[in-house]
C-alpha cells in the first residue's frame, strides 16, 4: 500500500496519511476513501497529518486536485489538515492550487510542519484554541 492512512492516536482526533515514495491515483483515491469513512465513524472534529517526507509530486497534480475538490465537501466534522515534510516544490504547488481551485479549498487550508512531532503540536495547539 504507497498510501498507509491509520488513526493517529487513541482518542480518534487525528489520521495520520503516510505516503511513501512512490504512490498513485489510485492509491490516493483508496487513502481519501479510507480517510472520509474514518471522519464519518465518529462524532468529534478530526484532523488530518499528511506525511509527504520522501514523496515526490506526480506529474498530473493540477487534475488529481481538481478532481478530488470537486468530488464533494469536506464533511462537517474534519478539521485542519497539517502536512510535514512538504519541500520548496511542493509548497509551490500547494500555492498554485490555491490560486487555481480558490473557491474548492476555501475552507480547506493546510498548515505545514517541518516534523510529525511539530504537526503534532500543531494540533494540540488547535484543540487548546478550540
Amino acid at each position: 500500500m504507497a498510501i498507509v492512512t491509520r488513526w493517529d492516536n487513541k482518542q480518534k482526533s487525528a489520521i495520520i496519511l503516510e505516503f511513501e515514495s512512490e504512490w498513485t491515483r489510485a492509491d490516493l483515491e483508496a487513502a481519501v476513501q479510507t480517510t472520509d469513512q474514518l471522519i464519518g465513524s465518529v462524532d468529534r472534529v478530526v484532523h488530518l497529518i499528511i506525511d509527504l517526507e520522501g514523496t515526490s509530486i506526480p506529474s498530473d497534480i493540477l487534475s488529481l486536485a481538481r478532481d478530488l475538490l470537486s468530488a464533494g465537501e469536506a464533511r462537517p466534522n474534519e478539521g485542519a489538515r497539517v502536512v510535514v515534510g512538504a519541500n520548496g516544490a511542493m509548497r509551490t504547488a500547494y500555492q498554485m492550487l490555491q490560486k487555481t481551485f480558490l473557491s474548492a479549498v476555501e475552507g480547506r487550508e493546510v498548515l505545514f510542519a517541518a516534523s510529525l512531532a511539530d504537526a503534532r503540536a500543531i494540533l494540540r495547539g488547535l484543540a487548546m484554541d478550540g
